[in-house]
């Protein structure tokens, strides 16, 4: 069959005309604004709806989210899905969901932010919700400008940011995780009005509190083996305490299950751990609190608190003499110099942790050497 020259451009246009047309095709936004709907209510117990949905190019703008469970109302005014795609089991998945000025209403206490945002983002099927399917629901997900008020609180406590990063997905499932809280202020006058906790760390001379939360961590599906990289808690002028850790014979699919967790204790074991408390001024204050109290000096507090040790340890019936020695030099040099005080846990074999309690009650000195127990001030 012979085309023409300008039969073969008019085929070429049409195609052209036809592929553009499909591949820029506005999405279905009421389609889309229900899967939001349906994946929220999926587990029960929870109402959304929204005012209306429309499409605005390649994305899909809801307006007026909410979604109310057990007392607690959430409104967002506007939820933008940024270049959506159905999915084939159902939901679907997005460059990126914004929900900017949203807020949370549980009973008294009122939660605002300025900005949310989740990357990759993957809406599910309702019927995924409560399968085995393995789902990465973002690579990242971050809300800014967080306000928590109660009408019993005298000025909000803020938050500059809550995130979450998920990463190194195999199958289908995140192996890398991290969350990060950065900017908690509690003011003064909430500290103030908050009961005895809070005359305490008025009394430490703290006339505010700035901290920021952080927990990062991996999964080892060959070995499966949880590896805690770091829990951390950091004050602004008290210090930073960091928690880290491996732990093995935890299978993905009873850690990620709340009704199998307890399904773990026969086969968790500990490999390696670590406590450890970087000082930015908390020690100081505490023996200083503590000396005005006694009537005594910093440096005589600091003295003493060494001599008390052995009484200590005869109390939880520690007897292995050069651990005792271990933890006193190394209390002793702290408080001398505060810079930082570690534990580290180094078994020589990977411990089950059910052995650790068995051992722990029958032999304080048995559970030392089981564990490798050694502590460490500023190293």
């Amino acid at each position: 069959m012979n085309v023409s020259l300008s039969g073969a451009r008019g085929l070429v246009l049409v195609s052209t005309l036809l592929l553009s047309t499909t591949a820029f095709a506005a999405p279905d936004a009421t389609k889309i604004a229900n899967s939001v709907v349906a994946a929220l209510q999926a587990k029960g117990g929870a109402k959304a709806s929204f005012d209306s949905a429309s499409a605005n190019g390649d994305d899909v703008v809801i307006t007026n989210l909410k979604v109310s469970r057990e007392g607690s109302d959430a409104t967002v005014p506007s939820v933008v899905i940024a270049s959506p795609v159905e999915r084939t089991p159902g939901g679907f998945t997005a460059a990126s969901i914004s929900f900017d000025n949203g807020k949370i209403v549980d009973g008294e206490q009122t939660i605002s932010w300025k900005t949310g945002i989740s990357k990759d983002a993957v809406v599910p099927d309702p019927t995924e919700v409560h399968s085995t399917a393995k789902i990465t629901p973002f690579s990242h997900f971050e809300i800014d400008g967080i306000s928590v008020a109660a009408p019993n609180a005298p000025d909000p406590v803020t938050v500059d940011s809550f995130a979450v990063d998920l990463g190194n997905v195999v199958d289908g499932a995140p192996n890398e995780g991290k969350l990060t809280v950065a900017g908690i202020n509690v003011p003064g006058s909430v500290l103030k009005a908050s009961g005895q906790g809070s005359s305490t760390i008025t009394d430490l001379g703290y006339d505010s509190l700035s901290l920021n939360v952080g927990i990062a961590g991996s999964y080892d599906a060959a070995k499966s083996a949880l590896t805690i990289n770091g829990i951390t808690l950091d004050g602004k002028d008290m210090g930073k305490l960091s928690i880290s850790g491996t732990f093995g014979g935890v299978p993905r699919e009873k850690l990620q299950n709340a009704d199998q967790l307890h399904e773990l204790a026969p086969t968790a074991t500990l490999e390696v751990a670590e406590v450890r408390f970087d000082d930015a001024g908390l020690t100081n204050r505490a023996l200083d609190m503590q000396a005005k109290q006694l009537g005594a000096k910093r440096e005589d507090l600091a003295a003493m608190v060494p001599g008390f040790l052995p009484l200590a340890f005869s109390q939880v019936n520690i007897t292995d003499e050069a651990f005792q020695s271990e933890v006193s030099a190394a209390v002793s040099a702290y408080l001398k110099d505060p810079k930082s005080i570690t534990v580290k846990f180094a078994p020589a074999t990977p411990v089950l942790l059910t052995e650790v309690g068995k051992t722990a009650l029958a032999s304080p000195n048995g559970v030392l050497k089981l564990l490798g127990i050694g502590v460490a001030a500023n190293n």
